[in-house]
């Protein structure tokens, strides 16, 4: 798999399902990404700084995750990746990232009125992505180094 089939299937979706586990306890959130193709191995997300979220973040950065078609995408194209690595990012939302919210997730304009200085950045470096573009497409593992 190359870069192409991983980037017609980001263009189908905004958001992933994230799974995390602490202690036994598994958890799945529905978050919105972004990716910047200079770095093509990191998604980025967002969380509210006080969110108890942050917590299980921070205590096992081992997360997996699956990408959500949006609504009406033929064909069911999808990404999913165990054992990413989850970090803070140095990056914010206000100088780094807005602009790809903006352009990528629909209506994020009242998401960052309402809470933007709130949010903080996580980064997902991803390793390896099961990538499957859709019905009757190759599909295949994208490896990053």
């Amino acid at each position: 798999m190359d870069l192409a089939g991983f980037k017609q299937v980001k263009a189908t979706t905004n958001k992933i399902a994230l799974s995390t586990a602490v202690n036994g306890e598994a958890d799945v959130k529905i978050v919105n990404i972004v990716w910047r193709e200079a770095q093509p191995d990191t998604l980025y997300f967002s969380s509210v700084k006080d969110s108890p979220a942050l917590a299980v973040y921070d205590q096992n950065p081992d997360v997996a995750f699956i990408t959500v078609p949006n609504d009406g995408t033929p064909g069911n194209p999808y990404m999913r990746a165990q054992h990413v690595q989850l970090k803070r990012s140095d990056l914010t939302m206000a100088d780094d990232l807005l602009p790809l919210y903006l352009e990528t997730v629909p209506h994020y304009q009242t998401v960052w009125d309402m809470i933007g200085p709130s949010l903080v950045v996580f980064e997902l470096k991803l390793k390896d992505v099961y990538v499957d573009p859709g019905l009757g497409q190759n599909k295949g593992t994208l490896h990053f180094n």
